[in-house]
């Protein structure tokens, strides 16, 4: 008898929108940390910004876009998953080891935990490895007071890694630890500074025998008021007026700007810009070195509408869908 194969690892990455699972996610594929790997990217809203923004590499990539993989695209996640090892079947792709999902930032842990723990099509072929969460030393402080999503993704990881650090008093990243350390004694934390990668934050997480997770860590509780829109255009802006753009938007709005993110064409420059807001923070610009037609920026919002955050060039507006798009793919070569 022939005997069957073990179930392939799964880890989930997340964390708060902005928190840094891109640019992680990114540094363990360039330096090699992340071999033979199947990266799953879900995005809030309607366009797959993270998605084009993992760079290429011999990792498959599918992206899950259009809401919540806590939620309305679970199903989605494992069509996706099923449909990885079909491919393999078939030939059409390389073998993997291993699977990273890469969440929303919206995304709550709870329902993903139960996904893989009830999924009969998933059974024996895949298995939860770890949870690994990015925290945002930036805000998590002011986050971790209420219980919200934030708070539910501290107490479900296996792993916690604190992000956007280095610009803090050691004092302030200290009582930010020990806050994580109150909320989770069982997860090991690390300094994660930006384009750093280091191979234990991928490995898997052992269980710790007598840990007992809060009921109501397990519950999903999405915000209504949380809304995503994209804001599309074909000229060719200066920088400076959409460097000026995104800090207006950060000192008026910045409270309510959860996310604002996108691929945009530069006056004079054949590269696109990619873009990084989060709430008051205006990220350094960083470059691809390809060129794009379209300019394209998601902004996900608590209680704006298009018109409160319109840029000064005329832009076309589309909202989050209501139904979810199809699940598309991308295989890397």
């Amino acid at each position: 008898m022939s005997k069957l194969p073990a179930p392939l690892p799964v880890l989930i990455l997340t964390g708060s929108l902005g928190a840094g699972k891109t640019t992680l996610l990114n540094a363990a594929l360039r330096s090699g940390v992340l071999r033979d790997a199947a990266v799953v990217v879900n995005e809030f809203g309607a366009i797959g910004i993270d998605h084009a923004l993992v760079e290429p590499s011999s990792e498959e990539v599918v992206l899950l876009p259009g809401g919540c993989v806590c939620c309305e695209v679970r199903a989605d996640l494992a069509e996706a998953l099923l449909r990885l090892g079909r491919a393999v079947t078939r030939g059409e792709m390389p073998a993997f080891e291993r699977v990273v999902v890469e969440t929303s930032g919206l995304a709550e842990p709870g329902p993903i935990l139960q996904f893989f723990a009830e999924s009969a099509a998933l059974a024996g072929r895949y298995r939860l490895e770890a949870v690994v969460t990015l925290v945002d030393a930036l805000f998590a402080p002011a986050a971790l007071a209420h219980e919200n999503e934030t708070w539910r993704q501290v107490v479900l990881a296996d792993r916690l890694l604190v992000t956007h650090a280095e610009s803090l008093a050691p004092d302030v990243v200290a009582s930010l630890q020990a806050r994580l350390a109150e909320l989770n004694p069982h997860a090991p934390q690390a300094l994660a500074d930006q384009g750093v990668v280091d191979q234990t934050w991928f490995e898997p997480a052992m269980p710790e025998a007598g840990r007992v997770v809060p009921a109501r860590a397990l519950r999903a509780a999405h915000d209504d008021a949380v809304t995503a829109f994209i804001f599309e255009w074909t000229s060719a802006e200066p920088m400076a007026v959409i460097g000026r753009w995104l800090h207006e938007l950060a000192d008026g709005r910045g409270a309510r700007l959860l996310r604002v993110k996108g691929i945009v064409a530069i006056e004079g420059d054949v590269r696109s810009l990619v873009l990084h807001l989060v709430q008051h923070r205006v990220g350094r610009p960083e470059y691809l070195e390809r060129s794009c037609a379209t300019s394209q920026v998601v902004l996900i919002t608590r209680g704006l509408e298009p018109g409160d955050v319109m840029p000064p060039w005329p832009v076309s507006v589309r909202l989050a869908p209501s139904s979810l798009p199809p699940l598309r793919a991308s295989w890397g070569g």
